[in-house]
C-alpha cells in the first residue's frame, strides 16, 4: 500500500513535469503548418526523456503470479475474446478478497462469472442495458454460477444505496462510470475495492474536475482533447484499424488544405465523428461529406491531386508533433491515477497501484485496490 505522503509527493512531481512542459502537449498537432518549437524533435525527446527518468512510477509491476495464465473450462469462457480472456484472468489473479462480489457495468458479467467460479464467491452484477442482463444471466444460470443481474443505470444511483461489506470490481470503466464508483465507494460501507480505469476523457463536463482535494490545487486544466492524450497507445490495434486511422488523418488534412485554400482562412476547422467505414472507400465520398458540413463545392480530381502531396507533408508535422506529446501520455495517465488514489486516501482508505495484465494484453493495464 501506498502512504499518503507517497502518494502526495508523487502527485507533486507529475503536476509540475507536466505543467512545466503544457506548452509540448497541450495542443493540436492538426493546427500546426510549421514546427512550432525552437528547438527540433529529437533534442527535445532526448531532453525530456532525461527528465522522465527522474520521476518515479508509483505503480507496481506485475510479478510471476499474475502473468500466469489460468488454465480455464473451455464452457466458461466461450465467447470471451483472447487479450479481454487475458485482462479477466490478470485483474482475477490481484483479487485477494473473501466479501461477496459487486461488479460495476458488468456487460454480460465475464468477469463477475470467472471470479465467482475460481473463488466461490456470490456475484452481484449492475448493467444498463437490459438485454445484456439477460444474457449474463443466462450464461450464469447455464454453468451453475452464483451470479445475480441488477438492470439499472448506474449514474442514477444515490449514494448510500449499494450493498455494504462487499468488494467493489470494475475492469476498464469509462469515465464519468467509474468517477461515480468512487463516489459510490467512498460514501457507502464497501469493504474493497478493485477498479481499471479507462477512457478518463468520457465525461460530462467540458473540462476535467480532480477528484482529491490535493490535486484541485494543481494549475492544469484539461480538456477532454487533453484527457485524449493518456488513452492515446493502440498496441491493441489490428493492422486494418492503423491502416483506417492513417487513411483518415490523410483525408482530413486533404479538406482542411482545401478549405484553406477556398476561404483563405488558413484556421483549423474540426470535421465531426463520422463511420469509419468511409475512409475504406475512396476521398470522393468522405469529401462530398466534408464539403458538405462546411457548406463547399467538391473539388476536382485536379484540385485533389495537387492537394495530397501537400496533405502528405503535413501529415508527417502532424506525426512529429504528436511524437512530441505522446511522451505526455504515460505522465497524464499516472496524474489521473494519483488523482483517483489520492481520493481515497483523503476518505480513509488504504490504496495500492498494481499492473494486473501485461501491456501488450491493455494498455489499460493499472489496478486501483483500496480498503479501509
Amino acid at each position: 500500500m501506498l502512504t499518503s505522503a507517497q502518494l502526495q509527493q508523487s502527485f507533486t512531481d507529475y503536476d509540475q513535469f507536466l505543467a512545466t512542459h503544457s506548452g509540448l502537449w497541450q495542443c493540436n498537432p492538426f493546427t500546426y503548418t510549421h514546427w512550432p518549437w525552437s528547438q527540433s524533435a529529437e533534442a527535445i525527446r532526448t531532453r525530456l526523456r532525461q527528465q522522465l527518468q527522474l520521476l518515479t512510477d508509483p505503480v507496481a509491476p506485475l510479478d510471476a503470479l499474475t502473468t500466469e495464465q489460468t488454465a480455464w473450462p473451455f464452457w466458461l469462457t466461450n465467447g470471451i475474446q483472447g487479450r479481454k480472456l487475458a485482462q479477466i484472468s490478470g485483474f482475477i489473479g490481484q483479487f485477494d478478497s473473501q466479501q461477496a462480489v459487486l461488479e460495476w457495468c458488468s456487460g454480460k458479467g465475464h468477469l463477475g462469472r470467472l471470479l465467482s467460479y475460481q473463488r466461490l464467491l456470490p456475484v452481484t452484477s449492475l448493467e444498463w442495458q437490459k438485454t445484456l442482463c439477460e444474457q449474463g444471466q443466462a450464461l450464469a444460470q447455464q454453468h451453475g454460477i452464483a451470479q445475480q443481474f441488477q438492470h439499472c443505470d448506474v449514474l442514477a444511483l444515490t449514494p448510500g444505496s449499494l450493498p455494504n461489506n462487499c468488494a467493489m470490481v470494475a475492469l476498464h470503466a469509462c469515465g464519468d462510470l467509474h468517477r461515480r464508483l468512487l463516489e459510490q465507494f467512498t460514501h457507502s460501507s464497501g469493504a474493497e475495492l478493485f477498479l481499471a480505469p479507462c477512457c478518463y476523457h468520457l465525461q460530462a463536463a467540458s473540462y476535467y474536475q480532480p477528484l482529491s482535494k490535493y490535486a484541485q490545487q494543481s494549475p492544469l486544466q484539461l480538456s477532454k482533447s487533453d484527457l485524449k492524450l493518456a488513452v492515446q497507445d493502440f498496441v491493441t490495434a489490428g493492422q486494418r484499424t492503423a491502416r483506417l486511422r492513417d487513411t483518415e488523418q490523410l483525408w482530413r488534412l486533404v479538406f482542411q488544405e482545401y478549405r484553406a485554400l477556398l476561404c483563405g482562412d488558413p484556421s483549423y476547422q474540426p470535421l465531426p465523428a463520422i463511420n469509419k467505414q468511409i475512409f475504406t472507400g475512396d476521398i470522393s465520398a468522405f469529401m462530398a461529406w466534408a464539403c458538405q458540413q462546411h457548406g463547399l463545392k467538391l473539388p476536382s480530381a485536379a484540385e485533389l491531386a495537387e492537394l495530397l502531396p501537400i496533405a502528405h507533408q503535413r501529415l508527417r508535422l502532424v506525426r512529429d508533433i504528436d511524437d512530441v506529446r505522446q511522451l505526455f501520455r504515460r505522465p497524464l495517465e499516472l496524474w489521473l491515477l494519483l488523482d483517483r488514489a489520492l481520493y481515497l486516501s483523503e476518505h480513509g482508505y488504504q490504496v495500492a497501484l498494481k499492473q494486473f495484465c501485461p501491456y501488450q494484453h491493455s494498455p489499460r493495464n493499472t489496478l486501483i485496490i483500496s480498503r479501509r
